[in-house]
């Protein structure tokens, strides 16, 4: 038997100083009732009550030995465990044109778009994910690593000023991602490329790209972030917003979410779209678990069980017990008095 905590074994001190704080208000109760009564203070006070808060006491000193007990984390028994390290690479492609700063999707396409990468990447925590950023260029923002904080403030600091060549170009997403897999190859680990975009592709060969990411062995899915009716597209400098974006000709210029370029290098079956209804987090990391994932670093061991429930449900019964011994005595006397 061994404990998981033991310094808060210390704490089994308090079961004792419980008993004597009892016994010192016992003893000032009676001093009380001796004050206030004088010599027939002994008869106020039935045998049965005595008792009781005897008993009561003792069931609450054992409570507190009980938990603390408890917290020690007390350990006995075997059990065998398997660990087992999650093999998937993924590298997620995120759009951020200025036409993802759209607020079509609330707060915005790109907010909206970090939110859901963020909720798909903390399913998977024993993955290797990785970030790129692409507008009419990409660029490789935070390479595969399973650090997790790491790619959260890569991912936060992506915004459209990253890329200084606007434009949409989903061909040089994919083929940087492939570059970025290919860097840190594992041919035992499955690899996935997450493209996460309002469809607005206006450059580059995207399904020639696809298709080699695809002979190479990785799985590409895609997002689609907006909505049908679209919006107009906030011009913004540091956070700020100065504007919108407008033609040519001075009309404002309204950004709707398009479908194709994302289901050419997709399928129709890898595209989930991310407009007003909600998250699509777990339908994406349901295609991502069906995924062919090997163990990695897998073994067998023996570790003692943990039985920290035993002392703290006993002490839970110790202190029902001791309400009971207060509440039928009550329950009784009502009753009479009603009677």
């Amino acid at each position: 038997m061994s404990f998981s905590t033991p310094e808060a074994l210390w704490l089994l001190l308090l079961a004792p100083a419980a008993a004597a704080l009892y016994a010192y208000a016992s003893r000032k109760r009676a001093e009380a009732l001796a004050a206030f009564l004088g010599s027939a203070a002994p008869a106020a006070v039935s045998r049965e009550t005595a008792r009781r808060r005897v008993m009561g006491a003792a069931l609450v000193v054992g409570a507190v030995a009980c938990l603390a007990v408890a917290l020690a984390g007390p350990r006995f028994g075997r059990t065998l465990r398997e660990t087992a390290q999650e093999s998937l690479d993924l590298v997620v492609a995120l759009d951020v044109s200025e036409s993802m700063w759209a607020e079509d999707v609330a707060p915005s396409r790109l907010d909206r778009a970090k939110l859901e990468i963020q909720r798909i990447v903390e399913q998977r925590p024993g993955a290797r994910v990785g970030l790129v950023v692409f507008a009419g260029e990409a660029f490789l923002q935070c390479p595969l690593t399973t650090d997790r904080s790491a790619f959260r403030l890569f991912l936060d600091a992506a915004e459209p000023e990253l890329v200084p060549l606007q434009g949409t170009d989903l061909g040089a997403a994919l083929r940087v991602a492939g570059v970025a897999l290919e860097e840190a190859a594992d041919v035992e680990r499955p690899r996935a490329v997450l493209i996460v975009s309002d469809g607005e592709a206006h450059e580059g060969s995207a399904e020639a790209e696809a298709d080699a990411l695809r002979d190479g062995g990785a799985t590409v899915l895609a997002i689609g972030v907006g909505t049908d009716e679209g919006g107009p597209i906030p011009l913004k400098r540091r956070g700020r917003l100065v504007g919108y974006k407008t033609a040519r000709g001075g009309d404002q210029v309204t950004t709707r979410y398009e479908g194709a370029a994302l289901r050419e290098v997709a399928g129709r079956g890898g595209v989930y779209r991310l407009d007003r209804r909600g998250s699509i987090a777990d339908e994406v990391a349901r295609q991502l678990d069906a995924l062919d994932q090997a163990v990695v670093g897998g073994e067998r061991y023996e570790a003692y069980a943990e039985r920290f429930q035993w002392p703290l449900g006993l002490a839970l019964l110790l202190l029902l017990a001791e309400r009971a011994l207060w509440l039928v005595p009550e329950a009784r006397r009502r009753a009479l008095a009603d009677a």
